[in-house]
């Protein structure tokens, strides 16, 4: 006996116009998801995802489905992270993703980042000890670095405090 097919319905595109808008309206009409579903006829979890797409990539529809390779990154926000670095090297993943965040309204995941300053150029930095100190306390560098942990990178500065940075 032949079974019968489902019926799934096919997938609804929306237009990059549309989906600006839904941002305009919630940014600038402060309209809820709810409301905006309404008002443009699509499901609520369209807005959503738009909205979720927004906030994590500053952009409207995901690019890595347009073209080859993973998300981009606007040409501002990479301007601004060689910016930060150039200024203060010694910076966070996640003190770049809070100033990103705090000036363009962005949130960027650590990974984006990541990836975004490897592509730029930028290496991870290497903690490289001079001979006069013991291996240890590099050891130490790498892991306080790697975890952002307080406690570890007070720990290491008393344990490094004591020499002169000429042999640092």
């Amino acid at each position: 006996m032949a079974r019968k097919q489902r019926t799934v319905p096919l997938r609804q595109h929306y237009s990059r116009d549309l989906k600006r808008r839904i941002i305009h309206m919630s940014q600038k009409l402060h309209l809820s998801s709810t409301e905006i579903a309404i008002l443009l006829d699509m499901p609520l979890r369209v807005v959503q995802r738009v909205h979720q797409f927004w906030t994590e990539i500053g952009e409207v529809f995901r690019q890595s489905t347009l073209r080859e390779g993973s998300i981009d990154v606007q040409t501002g926000c990479r301007c601004m992270m060689l910016g930060l670095l150039d200024h203060s090297p010694d910076l966070f993943l996640d003190e770049i993703q809070e100033r990103i965040a705090s000036f363009h309204g962005i949130g960027l995941s650590l990974s984006t980042i990541t990836r975004t300053l490897k592509r730029l150029g930028m290496t991870s930095k290497n903690a490289s000890c001079p001979h006069t100190i013991e291996p240890p306390y590099c050891s130490q560098l790498s892991r306080a670095a790697a975890e952002r942990c307080e406690d570890s990178r007070r720990e290491f500065a008393l344990k490094v405090g004591k020499y002169p940075r000429s042999i640092l």
